[in-house]
């Protein structure tokens, strides 16, 4: 992961030339929700997701920026099924969210309002598997392949940027993902598309 984060910012300092560099903002990124799994059988039950990474945004214009992320997600499902039984997958995915920013407010504003939208790309990285049956509050655990390797789909957001001082954002929203997608290589042949809803934060500083 660290090394993930390194990597992506020694990129970005190299190839983005000076004259852009001013409208940029980089910084730490991370955000914890829910994730699930369309047209699986059994009842959905709560599936703790999260996700750590670094996020950029380019925003020169005043109400217009365009940014994107670059994050470990851990996601997944956790299904009931009519004999109590609980499973749960749980893959871990390198994401890249890209997203185009709409700011409203003024750039003197200390507190401004946004909405984004874009696509999103993932790269299954691991994937694990727990059981537990209805006797037991034990869950036993293993590896497991039942989600497919790439993942696409749309991200989008409301939230807020809040200056902590100059050249220095909070950055605080509500996110969902909607995969396109089959994530699942489904014995029954159903279409299964990934679903997450995060609550997100972020720090990003002004690039010199």
């Amino acid at each position: 992961m660290k090394r993930i984060i390194l990597l992506a910012t020694a990129i970005i300092f190299i190839t983005v030339p000076q004259s852009f560099a001013q409208y940029l903002s980089l910084g730490p990124v991370g955000g914890f929700g829910t994730s699930w799994v369309g047209n699986m059988p059994g009842t959905t039950k709560f599936q703790p997701s999260g996700y750590l990474g670094v996020g950029l945004i380019y925003a020169k214009n005043v109400h217009w920026g365009w940014g994107g992320q670059l994050q470990v997600s851990s996601e997944g499902y956790r299904k009931e099924d009519m004999m109590g039984n609980i499973s749960m997958v749980n893959p871990v995915y390198l994401r890249m969210p890209l997203r185009a920013y709409y700011f409203f407010g003024k750039l003197s504003d200390n507190i401004r309002p946004k909405l984004y939208l874009g696509p999103s790309f993932g790269l299954k990285l691991a994937e694990s598997s727990s059981m537990s049956p209805y006797y037991s509050d034990a869950y036993m655990s293993g590896a497991s392949n039942d989600f497919r390797t790439f993942d696409f789909g749309l991200n989008a957001g409301a939230g807020v940027n809040i200056r902590l001082v100059r050249a220095t954002w909070l950055n605080l929203d509500l996110g969902y993902y909607q995969g396109l997608t089959d994530a699942v290589k489904d014995p029954a042949g159903n279409y299964n598309v990934n679903h997450n809803l995060t609550l997100n934060v972020g720090v990003l500083f002004g690039i010199k």
